[in-house]
C-alpha cells in the first residue's frame, strides 16, 4: 500500500511539471468579443429613439422610464399613459453600463468617467462635471469573471468599453 502512495505521489509530482500543449479550437463557438470606442467617446449627445437591442438597468422617474442600452447609451420613454409607452429620445453615451437619477441629475458612466447630466430639459441635457479615470479597469485585455473563449484584444481598435456575446471562428483567447 505504501508503494501505490508513494508512486502516486510521484506521478502527480512529474505530471504537475509537463507543460500541456496549447488547445486549439477549429470550430465556431460561443464567448464573447471586446466593444470598441467609437469616435470620440467623451460625446454626449441626445438622438432620435433608437431600437433596444441589449438591455440594462431600468430607472423610473417622473412617468419617464430611463433605459440604459448597454454600452451604448440611455433609451428615454414616455410613460405617462402605462398601455402605451412612447419612446422619446436616445441619449448617447459611450460605455454606459449604470446610471442613477438624484433630482434633475442623472448620473451615468461613460467609458473609464463618470458623468453627471441637468436633465431638468429632457430635450436638451446638459454635462454638469466629469469625474476622469473613476473606473481604470475597464479598458484589460480579458474579460472580467468569465471563463471561456473570447475574441483576442487588438489595442489599435482603441479603448475597451465592454463584452459583447458572440459566436467565434476558431478563437486562440480563452481563460
Amino acid at each position: 500500500m505504501r508503494n501505490y502512495f508513494l508512486f502516486g505521489l510521484v506521478f502527480l509530482f512529474i505530471s504537475s511539471c509537463v507543460r500541456v500543449a496549447d488547445v486549439q479550437i477549429n470550430e465556431p463557438v460561443d464567448g464573447l468579443r471586446p466593444v470598441y470606442a467609437i469616435g470620440s467617446w467623451q460625446e454626449i449627445s441626445i438622438t432620435t429613439p433608437k431600437p433596444i437591442d441589449y438591455l440594462g438597468k431600468i430607472y423610473y422617474k417622473d412617468d419617464t422610464i430611463y433605459a440604459v442600452e448597454q454600452y451604448k447609451g440611455i433609451h428615454i420613454i414616455d410613460n405617462s399613459d402605462p398601455t402605451n409607452p412612447t419612446q422619446i429620445a436616445f441619449l448617447e453615451i459611450i460605455g454606459v453600463r449604470d446610471l442613477a437619477i438624484k433630482g434633475d441629475i442623472l448620473y451615468a458612466d461613460n467609458a473609464t468617467d463618470l458623468v453627471s447630466l441637468d436633465i431638468s430639459d429632457i430635450e436638451n441635457p446638459k454635462l454638469l462635471s466629469r469625474v476622469e479615470d473613476l473606473y481604470p479597469n475597464l479598458d484589460q485585455g480579458f474579460p472580467q469573471g468569465y471563463e471561456g473563449a473570447f475574441e483576442c484584444v487588438d489595442e489599435s481598435k482603441g479603448l475597451i468599453i465592454g463584452w459583447e456575446p458572440a459566436t467565434l471562428e476558431n478563437p486562440s483567447c480563452w481563460r
